[in-house]
């Protein structure tokens, strides 16, 4: 009875409380484009679980009275911008700031307003979620492609590598979550073992800031982003799929995310599976792709000041490499470089993977965590552990074609500690870090290996300084690095022997920037830097075919480091309320310029003949402008441009420098409509990029002169349905409209094939 009469009381209080429920709470602030300085008007609030919300006024703020205590969705909209979503505990009146990401990819302007006092003198831009979810499906590279100053080296259809300012390769630094993606050393047929889906923003930082992730940064650094899980106790995520018509590529991506009582946590799964890619006039044989990959994020937060977070992510990959390009005698190579149409090209479409092809696993397992001494004032600890292992297959006698030519596996083991001071005007940030490499040949492959076995040692010592003062911001930083490399190499002669090698070297780096607001719409930036570089064992010791270019590669082990000295002089200016323009010119001087230089030779081997390629060096001079322009037009229309150049020159032998990237315009016209009740960011755009020819090249210096210019016209067009907290985008992309034929100099397979056609691809993407 006792037990009833309390269960009675406290159903009476809770009734009670029930109706004294508070509804009488403000929810303020403001919506803002990625800087308080830059308010967002007539952004949309809308609270999800009532139904109701308001817009923001035109200094981008906004009020919605009258709420009840509780839990809340909040939707947050913006022509031109990405939503967003978050969850919000109202118990009381509630001030609310809220970013929101512009989609333009005149995005470093973006940056510019809100970020110039942490940024000085960088020179960065950056890809958000928009972007990203657009181009859902893509590889690293392809995705941050249309950024100005940024080329892409490709090895066929499947495999592509980021170029900045005229740089590719070891001097690079591709970060996943932040660590060194181990492997890149390996050549640059191999693309970042990366899920771009694991990223909420990809950032491409050259400047001071780079020099907190490697010293051999002389080209500067991709930085691949998760963000951090959102503090929703309730389970989100997203599923994607993604649809290519050429290739008949299928992509499937899922992510589920949660605040838990024991951590929060976050888990994606992707799969990719295509065929063979199409040319206007021809199948690519051999040109599939096989992807399987998993990420798991964990994030937990003790006693307000000490933050965990745990990542782990494998990437597994299978990769068909064009058959066209593998030839068995040096009269059917000269004969196929070059020719219209390739060798063992197929009428019928294939998902098949035959040999040549590749495998590549790679496992990251990432630990970080940071402990606030003060408020402004932390202390951050990283380890993180990669292996990765590459098997390579060649089309082989005998039925050996199953067994790999190359087996490949790496370890890399890294730790960071580091100090940041944030308060006052000057924040500054002390690191030590150490990264081990070893890297071992599989036994059994019956061929000699590519790469040698080696292990490196790198200790590293870095500092970055910022001095903040009214409209002037100052940056300074260094870095020095030891690297102690031993090598064992087996012979090419015989008999064959093992010789042992080690390397020493003492690298350092510097960098200056300095920003200063001439006016309120005018922004000027300038960063200088030294970087000194020592070769990597790809470079030294590579010695034979080289699977994925389809040619033989000779290191040079005589190779000296590099001495890098290049200047940043960036200007954004807004000329008007709707016209955005920004301009940025380089010049860089490299002595001792390791380059990759076609020889005059083919040579036939039991693996078939290929083009012969040594390392070599000289005193080079890389210099160039990247100019964007954005114009915004009554309420919808929105215009873009870019234009970049690069210039490369051989100061010792007083000719042009190899794969250079050509100039290139690219443009873009957006339609956005607005949103009609449930249906919300229509969007049209139609877009085209026109590809000079690299005429600054001499007839002796490659194995095929530079193909003719070429332009592409791509078009897409897309929206989103909004239900019950839910979303559905839907978007039709098409690439390469015309279906053009054309030949791009950056592609190391353009000796053998055209590029791939027109591609129609569909991305739905369902968000919960």
């Amino acid at each position: 009875m006792k037990k009833i009469i309390l269960l009675l009381l406290l159903g009476f209080f809770y009734g009670q409380s029930g109706q004294a429920q508070d509804c009488s709470l403000t929810l303020s602030g403001m919506v803002f484009d990625n800087s308080p300085d830059y308010p967002l008007a007539f952004a949309n609030i809308y609270i999800e679980e009532i139904g109701e919300g308001g817009s923001t006024n035109d200094d981008g703020r906004f009020e919605l009275k009258g709420l009840c205590a509780g839990d809340y969705h909040l939707s947050i909209s913006h022509l031109g911008c990405h939503p967003e979503r978050v969850f919000l505990e109202l118990r009381g009146d509630t001030i609310l700031n809220i970013a929101l990401e512009h989609q333009a990819a005149l995005l470093e302007s973006v940056e510019v307003v809100g970020q110039q006092q942490r940024n000085a003198g960088q020179s960065q831009e950056t890809l958000g979620k928009q972007a990203l979810e657009q181009g859902a499906g893509q590889n690293l590279a392809n995705l941050i492609e249309n950024i100005a100053g940024l080329s892409v080296i490709r090895n066929g259809s499947g495999v592509a590598k980021p170029v900045i300012h005229g740089l590719t390769g070891n001097r690079i630094a591709i970060l996943n979550n932040g660590i060194i993606q181990a492997g890149q050393q390996w050549g640059v047929d191999h693309a970042p073992e990366i899920d771009p889906f694991t990223a909420d923003k990809i950032r491409v930082v050259k400047g001071v800031e780079s020099l907190a992730y490697g010293g051999n940064t002389l080209g500067g650094a991709v930085l691949v982003e998760p963000g951090n899980i959102p503090q929703d106790p309730h389970l989100h995520g997203a599923a994607q799929y993604v649809f290519g018509s050429n290739g008949r590529q299928h992509t499937v991506s899922t992510r589920l995310e949660k605040k838990g009582s024991w951590a929060d946590w976050r888990v994606i799964g992707t799969f990719k599976q295509g065929g063979d890619h199409h040319t206007p006039d021809y199948f690519l044989r051999n040109t599939g792709v096989r992807e399987r990959n998993v990420a798991l994020q964990l994030q937990k937060t003790i006693q307000e000041d000490w933050f965990h977070t745990l990542y782990y992510s494998y990437f597994n990959t299978e990769l068909g490499i064009l058959r066209g390009a593998h030839i068995a005698n040096t009269t059917d190579l000269d004969a196929a470089i070059g020719r219209q149409e390739p060798f063992f090209t197929q009428p019928d479409f294939s998902y098949e993977l035959e040999e040549p092809r590749q495998r590549v696993q790679h496992h990251l397992l990432k630990y970080k965590s940071k402990y606030y001494l003060e408020a402004n004032r932390s202390l951050e600890f990283t380890y993180a552990g990669q292996l990765n292992r590459r098997e390579e297959f060649d089309v082989r006698r005998g039925d050996r074609s199953d067994q790999a030519a190359l087996d490949l596996a790496l370890q890399s083991h890294f730790f960071d500690l580091n100090w940041q001071d944030e308060s006052g005007h000057a924040t500054k940030k002390l690191g030590m870090q150490y990264r081990f490499n070893e890297n071992d040949n599989q036994p059994g492959t019956g061929v000699l290996p590519l790469i040698p076995d080696y292990n490196s040692h790198l200790p590293a010592l870095y500092f970055i300084w910022q001095l903040h003062h009214d409209r002037q911001s100052f940056q300074l930083g260094g870095r020095y690095d030891f690297v102690a490399m031993e090598v064992a190499t087996i012979t090419q002669d015989l008999p064959r022997r093992v010789e042992r090698f080690s390397h020493r070297f003492h690298n350092y780096s510097a960098s200056a920037g300095w920003q200063y607001r001439i006016s309120k719409t005018w922004l000027s930036k300038f960063n200088i830097g030294a970087v000194r570089r020592s070769p990597e064992v790809n470079e030294l010791y590579s010695q034979g075919l080289h699977q994925g270019v389809a040619s033989i590669e000779e290191g040079n082990a005589a190779l000296e480091p590099e001495l890098s000295v290049k200047g940043i002089w960036t200007n954004s200016l807004q000329l008007a309320d709707d016209l955005w323009l920004e301009a940025t010119a380089y010049y860089q001087l490299v002595s001792d310029f390791i380059f990759l230089e076609p020889q005059e030779e083919t040579r036939l081997t039991i693996r078939g003949a290929f083009p012969v390629f040594g390392y070599q060096q000289t005193n080079a001079r890389l210099a160039g402008v990247d100019v964007s322009a954005r114009y915004e037009w009554a309420t919808h229309w929105h215009w873009q441009a870019q234009y970049a150049m690069v210039r490369g020159y051989d100061r010792s032998r007083e000719q042009p420098l190899v794969y250079m990237p050509s100039d290139r315009i690219q443009s873009e016209v957006s339609w956005q409509g607005d949103d009609v009740k449930k249906f919300t960011e229509p969007k049209v755009t139609l877009g085209g990029r026109y590809v000079f020819e690299q005429t600054r090249l001499l007839s002796t210096q490659d194995f095929l002169a530079p193909p003719p210019a070429y332009f592409l016209l791509d078009a897409s067009v897309g929206g989103a349905l909004s239900w019950s907290g839910n979303t559905l985008h839907l978007s039709i992309q098409v690439r390469n409209m015309l279906n053009e034929r054309y030949r791009d100099y950056l592609n190391r397979l353009r000796y053998y094939a055209d590029e791939e056609g027109r591609n129609v691809r569909v991305n739905v993407r369902v968000e919960f």
